[in-house]
């Protein structure tokens, strides 16, 4: 029978710390050893008898769960640790990573989704529930949705750029910067690119549109 890994799950309510601790030892792969009922036991736990992975709950009362893998990645960095939680909002999920969690595990989520879980955090693998890594990706593309096209460019380039809105020739812009028409066009060239535009004429337009002169 292969090693089973020793696993320190901390939640503050009983009857859902004794059902997780059901379903952990029911995987055949790992076994839990220690229990904790907030975020000061977690840290006693792993500084007592370190375990193969910390499976703990992100809110509780007093020391949270995020509290405690900040204070415990301070003196361990190696440890697996897997945050469970009812709360898939980015906020909750973001601040847990931030502060140095492996994964991060929905309390409603199917019993083979938790064995995968804690095998991916046990191999320093990040992990995230489907629905977690959903609400993420919505966030980082709402996100990127709003950063103006502009700020892709560099603080040359959008120099250059506000020639061209002014109405100024490369040779113009080249003179006014201290630079080669040759750069000034190389400039143009990589704007294009970077904003997906096909010809000077939009090129000319974007400028415009900007109101960077």
């Amino acid at each position: 029978m292969p090693h089973e890994k020793k696993v320190a799950l901390v939640d503050d309510h009983k009857l859902v710390r004794a059902g997780i601790k059901g379903l952990v030892n029911s995987l055949g792969g790992y076994r839990v050893v220690s229990e904790g009922a907030n975020g000061l036991d977690a840290i006693e736990i792993v500084e007592a008898s370190p375990p193969d992975i910390l499976l703990m709950d992100v809110s509780m009362p007093g020391v949270t769960g995020i509290d405690a893998v900040k204070q415990i990645r301070q003196h361990n960095e190696k440890l697996p640790v897997l945050m469970l939680s009812m709360y898939d909002s980015p906020e909750f999920v973001i601040n847990a990573l931030r502060h140095g969690a492996d994964g991060y595990i929905l309390k409603d989520s199917a019993e083979h989704e938790l064995e995968l879980a804690l095998d991916y955090v046990c191999q320093k693998k990040p992990f995230l529930s489907p629905s977690v890594a959903r609400h993420l990706i919505d966030l980082a593309v709402n996100t990127l949705d709003k950063v103006s096209p502009s700020d892709q460019l560099t603080e040359r380039q959008r120099e250059v750029l506000a020639g061209i809105a002014e109405g100024l020739s490369s040779r113009q812009i080249a003179e006014k910067l201290g630079v080669s028409v040759k750069t000034i066009e190389s400039h143009r060239s990589q704007m294009m690119h970077r904003l997906g535009l096909n010809s000077s004429v939009e090129l000319v337009r974007f400028a415009l549109s900007t109101h960077l002169s």
